[in-house]
């Protein structure tokens, strides 16, 4: 099995949940199956600043054939 792992942000306004379905459905239609959501913290630039909280979208590669997500 093997996994997939995209960036999705973490910004919620109802076009931003609009893209997120539509990336959702093209990752379906390429051959990988949402499995989860996973929070992480992001270091500032260069390292330094305040760091900063994003999510990524894990998928499972249902296909053995499928083409990279991105």
């Amino acid at each position: 099995m093997k996994y997939r792992i995209q960036p999705i942000g973490k910004e919620f306004s109802n076009q931003a949940i609009k893209s997120l379905e539509e990336r959702l459905n093209a990752a379906h239609a390429k051959g990988y199956r949402y499995h989860s959501v996973i929070e992480v913290q992001q270091p500032g630039c260069g390292g330094f600043g305040t760091p900063s909280i994003t999510y990524l979208a894990v998928f499972e590669q249902v296909d053995a054939g499928a083409p990279p997500i991105n």
